[in-house]
């Protein structure tokens, strides 16, 4: 697919990889790029200044993907506004930090924050816009995690990494299912440099960003952009790939 004319949707695409991909859409030619925010309203603004900067319309649509009723105005609003959508990313995502080992405190209101956001979202957000995205035989990216393919200890919760597991599966039945006319994959990012990871882990971040540099062969960890360029390649180079999660980790799985 080329990007040029085209229209997309982001959720929680404000901060983080959700902004690397905004951008990235804007500057590769897309007619116009829905931002989906939750809470960041000023970051979602100032991001809506970049797009059109970079030529391209932008649209804030804030809403909950954990609402059926926002994620139906989100795309509503998105169709007035454009009259189409062309592509869809699948990036809004919550997690709780609790130790894998210590499964007492992973409690169910955690597993079902978890869930919701992170699946069921994603899945609220394509059912939504499947009638959208078929008009134009377009695409949607699910942006799941390294942690939903490998187990390691210092991922953020065993809920979370359920989550991207599941999402990384519903990836491939929504292939099945909105075929032949749209194509569904997803990526699976490693550790990303990102705000939500620098808030975690405050004053000892470069410490934990360079002691994860030392385990991926690449010897750094990502940047959004660098999950951007990914999502991108996937769109307007996969026209023959359906129903794939690209590990996008720094080689960190061949260890």
């Amino acid at each position: 697919m080329e990007i040029k004319g085209k229209v997309a949707l982001v959720t929680g695409g404000a901060t983080g990889i959700g902004r690397a991909t905004v951008l990235a859409l804007a500057q590769a030619g897309a007619a116009g790029v829905a931002i989906n925010y939750r809470s960041a309203k000023t970051e979602a603004e100032k991001l809506a200044d970049e797009v059109k900067q970079a030529g391209a319309d932008a649209l804030l649509v804030q809403g909950d993907v954990k609402s059926e009723a926002d994620v139906r105005r989100m795309v509503g609003e998105t169709e007035k506004r454009f009259h189409r959508l062309d592509i869809l990313v699948n990036n809004a995502g919550v997690t709780h930090w609790v130790p894998v080992k210590d499964i007492q405190k992973l409690t169910d209101e955690i597993w079902d924050d978890i869930l919701d956001v992170n699946l069921k979202g994603a899945f609220r957000c394509v059912r939504a816009a499947a009638p959208l995205l078929e008009k134009s035989r377009g695409v949607v990216i699910n942006v799941a995690s390294i942690s939903g393919v490998l187990a390691p200890a210092t991922m953020s919760s065993l809920a979370y990494g359920t989550a991207k597991a599941a999402l990384i599966y519903l990836t491939r039945g929504l292939a099945v299912a909105l075929a032949p006319n749209v194509r569904v994959n997803g990526v699976a990012p490693a550790f990303t440099d990102t705000p939500w990871m620098e808030k975690h882990y405050a004053n000892n971040y470069d410490e934990v960003m360079a002691k994860a540099a030392e385990g991926y062969p690449l010897k750094r960890v990502a940047k959004p952009e660098d999950i951007a360029a990914a999502i991108l390649g996937i769109v307007t180079g996969g026209d023959f790939v359906t129903g794939q999660t690209l590990l996008v980790d720094g080689g960190l799985s061949l260890s």
